[in-house]
């Protein structure tokens, strides 16, 4: 072969790959964009149950098309506390089994009519004005590069196979024997974790094994490769993250890891047993017909891959506790990783990429708002009520609205990377980011109120007064109604109800009027007793910054109906 035809390979396997990861990307994101904010609720519904974790893993990989997309949200999650690690480790196993839906989709018979897919989507994608219209039709843009990718690599891997260089190059790959089957291994994996995504290098083993450049055993021993090369991508995400994060990660590696050096002892009967079901489910046919032998390949493959994957997860499913315990006593918590002061929880960047998972973060990172915002009230109350205030609850009045100051920045920094990363965010989430960028914004002013309510009743402390029994009994009702109502507002946001804004906007009402009945009594009490100017005017103050407390409240309650 001469150096002309060399680039010519060359270059159809490189394009093939190139619109291959591109097809898999725009794929994913026009599904991402289908689901919007139920991918959130999907990987939300988690529970103890491992069954359903597994579940839960199989489908938001079918939708990502990418195990290593799902992985590293699930280090995100365990990292952000949102997991267990045995909850995160369930979800990665069913991860391995929803990536086979890539390759099969591959097997289909429209292959041949990847081109017209591919222009049939763009019109579609360009002209239409439904949003749902145009990121499916983006769906099924990606669906057609898959094609047209795989197309490229199997007929561009054509003329290598009668080469003699080629031929002696491949040989040391053979998986006849057990050292060439974990060479071909160590191959997939690397090919794998240097282009980050398994699907592709299982594309390229399908382009080889259309094009009879390599056998059927070398075929599997190089998907069984990739299978533990992709697991590459969450052990990078994890740099940096929690102790429970990084075991998520590796438990991940060692199922994998495990799986490949099991199938390798049982090398023979594996591949035997392998290509005989194939064989059986899929008869070859015409050996001389190049496109029979790359269809039968690319069955073989998808079949071999999904084989290994829902035997890996069924036979390690019944030890999960057993590899928890293992990853735990491998990656002990180290005193050094205590954080002190706020940090966020949820905020991951792993997850950036998938925007409605992202801004499902950034909306738990707000409800944390929300609770600090009711811890300062508890403190606030047992300050008015106490005689000599514990200097912890001021402490943690002070701390809570100058956490909630550093909270703000981050949350509004976060949803901006999420609406300015995306140019195809739909307008469901767009609404979404806005929505929670404001409600950030409102928390803070509520917790400056809460620390303007804690500064004018220091003003009395420091002149050396107290409060009337009936001035405190007002201002703690009013800390009390103050926190039910904030709790009303965050159960209403976490369920996405918009039907108990109305409940909430008059329990809000109800709170201002109270401090309007609050203030008529104090200047009733001002005409009969001898109150001191400054213990009347902080008085007043008081009743303010708790009115504008509800202001905030009843501005974050209306928008939920926005």
């Amino acid at each position: 072969m001469d150096t002309s035809q060399l680039l010519s390979v060359f270059a159809s396997a490189l394009g093939g790959v190139g619109i291959f990861l591109l097809g898999m990307r725009m794929m994913s994101e026009g599904l991402q964009a289908l689901a919007g904010k139920r991918l959130h609720r999907w990987i939300s519904a988690v529970t103890d149950n491992r069954f359903a974790a597994v579940l839960v893993g199989m489908g938001v990989t079918c939708l990502l098309q990418s195990s290593s997309a799902t992985t590293v949200m699930v280090v995100g999650f365990v990292n952000s506390g949102l997991m267990t690690l045995m909850q995160g480790i369930a979800v990665v196993l069913g991860a391995h089994v929803g990536t086979t839906l890539s390759l099969w989709l591959l097997t289909l018979d429209i292959a041949r009519y990847g081109g017209f897919l591919v222009g049939t989507a763009v019109f579609v994608h360009l002209f239409a004005k439904g949003e749902r219209l145009r990121h499916a039709a983006m769906a099924a843009l990606g669906l057609g590069m898959l094609f047209y990718g795989l197309r490229l690599l199997s007929d561009g891997f054509v003329p290598l196979r009668g080469l003699e260089e080629v031929r002696g190059t491949l040989a040391a790959f053979r998986a006849d024997k057990s050292v060439g089957f974990l060479l071909a291994a160590l191959a997939g994996m690397a090919v794998t974790a240097l282009i980050q995504s398994s699907a592709a290098a299982v594309a390229l083993v399908m382009g080889l094994a259309g094009a009879q450049a390599v056998d059927f055993q070398t075929a599997v021993a190089l998907v069984l490769g990739s299978n533990v090369g992709t697991t590459a991508t969450a052990l990078l995400a994890c740099a940096g993250a929690s102790r429970n994060a990084v075991r998520t990660a590796l438990a991940n590696t060692l199922t994998t890891v495990l799986a490949l050096l099991i199938v390798a002892l049982l090398r023979v009967p594996f591949t035997t047993g392998c290509e005989r079901l194939v064989l059986w489910l899929r008869p070859l046919g015409d050996a001389s017909d190049p496109a029979a032998v790359r269809a039968w390949y690319t069955f073989a493959i998808a079949c071999v891959h999904t084989l290994f994957n829902v035997t890996a997860t069924v036979a390690f499913f019944p030890f999960l506790g057993l590899f928890a315990r293992a990853v735990t006593w491998l990656v002990p918590v180290r005193p050094s990783e205590r954080q002190e002061g706020w940090h966020p929880h949820f905020l991951d960047p792993r997850v950036l990429d998938q925007p409605a998972v992202a801004l499902g973060c950034a909306q738990r990172e707000i409800l944390a708002m929300g609770q600090t915002c009711l811890d300062m009230l508890d403190a606030l109350s047992r300050v008015f009520a106490a005689e000599k205030p514990d200097p912890a609850d001021e402490a943690a009045v002070l701390r809570g609205e100058a956490d909630l100051d550093t909270a703000q920045k981050e949350i509004s920094e976060y949803i901006g990377h999420v609406l300015h990363g995306h140019g195809n965010l739909t307008g469901e989430l767009a609404a979404f980011a806005r929505r929670g960028i404001r409600q950030a914004d409102e928390f803070e002013s509520l917790s400056d109120c809460i620390r303007g309510a804690h500064k004018s009743h220091a003003k009395i402390r420091q002149a050396g007064e107290t409060l009337t029994p009936a001035a405190i009994a007002e201002i703690t009702d009013l800390c009390t109604r103050m926190a039910s109502n904030i709790r009303l507002f965050m159960a209403l946001m976490a369920a996405g109800d918009t039907e108990g804004v109305f409940l909430a906007e008059a329990r809000c009402r109800d709170l201002d009027d109270a401090a309007k009945r609050y203030r008529a009594a104090h200047m009733e009490r001002i005409g009969v007793s001898c109150l001191t100017p400054m213990k009347s005017l902080v008085y007043s103050d008081l009743l303010v910054a708790f009115r504008r407390q509800n202001d905030h409240l009843l501005n974050l309650v209306q928008t939920l109906s926005v």
